[in-house]
């Protein structure tokens, strides 16, 4: 227990050392022909040698060499000088999204704060790549507990990274990808997967449906069908979900979704669970568009009194 503690302290020691240590250079450099490196250059230099050594930790065997390779490499994204090179990108992204699998949940959350910052520090193209590799993890379903497990972290992280997230073009790039991924996972026979891609869609249109236009009728055609679902917590987020929508429509698509819950409602035969879905729908939806829902009052008022009295 001792000689762990040691090697846990004189690893973190290192780790230091890399991150804050000048080169010899910095002060005296001697390069060929004459050429000094810029300040940005060796800035960059020097955050890879810290990220190698973590990068060399991070799959101990040891959970807490581990947890503290972890913890270092979400200061070092944390610095507003951190820049690396396009291979060291990679192999960071290889090694979050295997933290993300850790049988630890102190680790699998670092991973998660690692992941939020690492999109915003790596090329686009990069990030991509990684956002879509978590969105395939979190619509497949799990054949095992562990996996669903790590499946869950997956759709926590992606919901996560679209809190963090900055106005921007990765943010309409990640969007829309996270969009159709989503959309996709609502295809799913599981009702765990359907319900976290309804989650995460609810997110990504609550933050950044604005810049969704082109996707706006895909998720309405996948969101009105939901309404009848048979499970409650399904119908329920997929209220939610087109409420959310619902503020950043035009006025003949918000025409189109208000008339198709009306029309529902009109026509009666509903079970009283799946009535008070469309109910509720109607009643989120005003209060998101607020005066723009003025036009329906004549008849959505005396339908509402009607359901109520029945």
């Amino acid at each position: 227990k001792e000689s762990q503690c040691t090697n846990s302290f004189l690893w973190h020691q290192q780790a230091l050392e890399a991150s804050s240590q000048k080169p010899r250079d910095w002060v005296r450099p001697a390069h060929r022909g004459g050429e000094h490196p810029s300040r940005s250059q060796t800035l960059a230099a020097m955050t890879s040698q810290a990220v190698l050594l973590i990068l060399e930790k991070i799959n101990n065997r040891d959970k807490d060499f581990r947890y503290m390779a972890t913890s270092d490499l979400l200061a070092e994204l944390g610095k507003d000088g951190f820049r690396v090179d396009g291979d060291m990108e990679r192999k960071m992204c290889a090694a979050v999204l295997n933290q993300l699998e850790d049988p630890s949940g102190d680790i699998s959350g670092l991973a998660v704060k690692c992941m939020s910052l690492l999109v915003r520090r790596v090329s686009e193209a990069r990030a991509l790549e990684t956002v879509k590799s978590l969105c395939d993890k979190a619509i497949t379903p799990a054949a095992k507990k562990e996996k669903e497990q790590q499946r869950d972290v997956a759709s926590i992280c992606l919901k996560t990274m679209i809190t963090e997230l900055q106005p921007g073009g990765l943010a309409v790039s990640m969007s829309v990808l996270i969009t159709s991924k989503m959309l996709e996972g609502l295809t799913k026979d599981n009702a765990d997967v359907a319900g976290d891609a309804m989650d995460t869609l609810a997110e990504v249109v609550t933050r950044f449906g604005g810049v969704l236009g082109g996707e706006h009728a895909r998720i309405r055609d996948a969101l009105l069908p939901t309404l009848d679902d048979t499970r409650t917590t399904l119908r329920k987020r997929a209220l939610y979900c087109l409420a959310a929508m619902s503020v950043y429509l035009n006025d003949e698509m918000l025409s189109g979704v208000i008339n198709s819950l009306l029309t529902r409602l009109k026509k009666g035969g509903l079970k009283s669970d799946v009535a008070r879905t469309y109910l509720q729908a109607v009643g989120q939806i005003s209060r998101t568009v607020g005066y723009r829902f003025g036009r329906f009052l004549a008849e959505a008022i005396p339908m509402a009194i009607t359901y109520c009295q029945s």
